[in-house]
């Protein structure tokens, strides 16, 4: 197997409320030490943990960090993001940092199905509300990441301010610094929003957003950022019922407005489409509605087996690969058209019919809007 990764040598991403830092996004973070920052300004790409996993990837060996969100997933038949890297190999473990993606904080009004507690205040609530989701092998409750967000929260933001504004003097001594990404939560949500942009007014700069924010609030950022070398990257891949169960506490036609509104003050929009077994089923209708007028680009889910595109009945599958196989667009496509053949693993497909029985429940949805041959499939109608 081969361990490289380019992404490893150019590529950060910072949780500001809990001082955590990925590299690269997917990997296992590690806390950052401000006292450490403080005295080695300039360094933050650069610690001990990053520069000993670019040593062990040169030398083509697994590190901890990357096995946690790709070579575990490789090793099982199943895509991982670092598949989808430029055919470029960096051999300085020193090498610049180029891309930049920060977490604001996990304000979130939505809870998305496949999100999670790390990413969504939306999410932390529904479990504070109503317990952990009790699946077999698999709890999904507030732990570690919540934990410390909350022990953040109970002591001040005087921790979180001090680490955002070392943040924001690295970004200004990152002379090789290309891009930086605003994720969330929803970075909408955020005041420092506006702290990054001024910082980072030489680079390109994307905003990843799920538009769960009023339209007022969004109409302020237009109206405040047209013209600016800024782009969005929303998160959507399916329509109508199946968009307002995937995306819950977002409506579809309020999805399509906020899109247009986008649009028509001149901002570059690329939608990130994650696909999972349930987002398979009406996928086609959101690749079809915005194919013509938007870049989509596809990301694959991880961290639950149980929503990975294979775990699905088999008239389901056939329905998908008939559609990819009638598609000329293979830049965007072609790594779907293997994603449903690995074999279900039936503690995967009794999972399925337990997480999507809580989470209807606790929200009281229907899920009649699913296809009656995937129902009868994971259980949900006999």
């Amino acid at each position: 197997m081969d361990y490289y990764c380019s992404t490893k040598f150019t590529d950060m991403e910072v949780h500001v409320a809990s001082r955590l830092l990925y590299n690269c996004c997917k990997a296992y973070p590690e806390r950052v030490n401000l006292d450490w920052l403080e005295n080695n300004p300039g360094k933050l790409f650069h610690t001990d943990t990053m520069l000993e996993d670019r040593r062990l990837m040169l030398e083509n060996k697994s590190c901890a960090s990357c096995h946690h969100g790709c070579y575990k997933y490789e090793e099982q038949g199943l895509p991982s993001t670092r598949r989808n890297q430029d055919n470029v190999f960096i051999k300085n473990i020193e090498s610049p940092l180029q891309h930049l993606q920060i977490s604001l904080s996990t304000d979130c009004n939505l809870t998305c199905v496949y999100c999670s507690p790390e990413w969504s205040t939306g999410w932390q609530k529904d479990i504070e509300n109503n317990g952990s989701y009790k699946l077999e092998g698999v709890d999904i409750r507030n732990d570690n990441w919540h934990k410390l967000w909350a022990k953040v929260k109970q002591k001040s933001r005087s921790t979180e301010s001090r680490f955002f504004k070392l943040l924001l003097k690295e970004i200004s001594l990152a002379k090789k610094l290309k891009s930086i990404v605003v994720v969330g939560g929803e970075p909408l949500l955020n005041n420092q929003l506006d702290e990054i942009i001024s910082k980072g007014e030489d680079k390109r700069l994307d905003i990843i957003s799920g538009l769960g924010v009023s339209k007022s609030r969004l109409l302020t950022y237009l109206k405040k950022y047209q013209g600016k070398n800024i782009g969005f990257k929303i998160s959507g891949e399916t329509t109508g019922e199946n968009f307002e169960f995937m995306r819950y506490g977002s409506k579809w036609t309020d999805f399509c407005e906020k899109v247009k509104m986008i649009s028509d003050h001149g901002f570059e929009i690329e939608f990130i489409s994650t696909i999972s077994n349930l987002t398979i089923l009406d996928f086609h209708n959101f690749y079809n509605k915005f194919k013509n007028d938007y870049k989509i680009n596809i990301n694959f889910l991880t961290g639950r087996p149980f929503l990975l595109p294979h775990v699905l009945d088999s008239k389901s599958k056939e329905i998908f690969q008939t559609w990819i196989a009638q598609q000329n667009d293979t830049s965007i496509l072609e790594p779907l058209r293997n994603i449903t053949e690995k074999d279900i693993q039936e503690v995967d497909k009794k999972n399925l019919f337990d997480y999507l029985t809580q989470f209807s429940d606790r929200r009281k949805l229907s899920l009649d809007f699913l296809p009656k041959h995937f129902q009868s499939w994971c259980g949900l109608i006999t």
